[in-house]
């Protein structure tokens, strides 16, 4: 990535969202900015303060904001109600070409809310959906989508869906001719419910490379580049998966430290728990895209650290020059799915 693209390019990065802020978002900032972003962050006074006592000479504006949007407040009502919030000020920065995309750890619904609200669809979308890259036995990743954005989808919606995962994985992931897959209860086509026997149909004839049905227990075993679903069950399956693992990983921790054997075998299975434990990390694979708006907007994982803040900004970068926005408008528009 050269120096130019870099410096034509104006991040917006929300300091108070997430478990951690400001710390990890002033923190993740300074790193971004040291490997030559630039970047435009929001925050309260004191965060800005902190963050611009450590800046020194490294490319940061900084914006101060008198509100801040705490996780359990009505996404549409915090929106609506806190102008000089840190999210609302950085979407509204986005629609007025202040900033060319705005990475936050904040709440996911204010942000969904302020991304519908303030940015718009984008032409010939029907809902904008979350996307979030999985981890995968290639160690590549899988871009699943819907994770929860909107919980009902038409089949006319999967299809979107699909067309904006699959210009994504080509414009920000690199994937060529990205493969895209139909989450369902069965590989064959005549199975699943209404919405999925329709959307199958459909996306025989989309312009993406729509390789079939794919159950749930492969979403990880790498054939995949993009995995369709609707946010309900994709929100379902995330949070499955999530508890899942911290599950397996505590009853590993158990039993590896039960007795003296245990103990000492333990220390030789350290490094592959290591290796594991970052296969899964979240943090490696940055934040997720909330597709189908007028600009771009990237949530990253409340609990993320500065490392995953971090990547996130690099992502919307990528995001950006990738010009996966336009991609995505352009091509839905020829297929006219809106209004079916």
């Amino acid at each position: 990535m050269s120096q130019t693209l870099k410096e034509n390019r104006l991040i917006g990065v929300d300091l108070m969202g997430g478990d951690n802020a400001p710390e990890s978002n002033i923190e993740a900032c300074l790193a971004a900015a040291q490997d030559g972003f630039h970047l435009a962050a929001f925050g309260t006074e004191e965060a800005v303060d902190a963050l611009e006592s450590r800046a020194g000479g490294l490319s940061i504006i900084t914006v101060v904001c008198s509100e801040v949007v705490v996780p359990d407040e009505p996404p549409l009502q915090a929106i609506r109600r806190k102008p000089d919030s840190s999210i609302r000020r950085g979407i509204t920065a986005v629609k007025e070409g202040a900033v060319d995309a705005f990475v936050s750890a904040g709440s996911t619904g204010a942000l969904v809310a302020g991304g519908a609200l303030i940015l718009g669809r984008a032409g010939g979308v029907d809902k904008p959906c979350l996307a979030q890259v999985l981890p995968d036995r290639l160690q590549r990743g899988v871009l699943f989508l819907d994770l929860g954005a909107s919980t009902d989808s038409r089949p006319q919606t999967l299809v979107q869906f699909a067309v904006m995962g699959s210009a994504y994985a080509e414009g920000v992931l690199g994937r060529e001719n990205p493969k895209v897959f139909l989450l369902n209860n069965g590989t064959e086509p005549e199975k699943g419910n209404a919405v999925t026997k329709k959307a199958f149909e459909l996306l025989k004839s989309a312009p993406v490379n729509f390789m079939g049905n794919i159950e749930a227990r492969d979403v990880f075993s790498g054939i995949a580049d993009v995995i369709v679903s609707d946010g309900f069950s994709g929100n379902v399956f995330l949070k499955t998966c999530e508890g899942t693992s911290e599950f397996l990983m505590s009853v590993l921790r158990e039993e590896i430290t039960r007795g003296l054997m245990q103990k000492a075998a333990s220390l030789i299975l350290k490094p592959a728990f290591s290796r594991v434990r970052a296969l899964l990390d979240y943090s490696n694979y940055g934040g997720a895209p909330l597709l189908g708006l007028r600009g771009c907007v990237v949530k990253c994982h409340g609990s993320s650290g500065h490392i995953a803040v971090a990547n996130g900004i690099r992502q919307a970068h990528r995001y950006i020059v990738g010009k996966v926005s336009d991609v995505i408008e352009r091509t839905l528009a020829a297929l006219n799915l809106e209004g079916e």
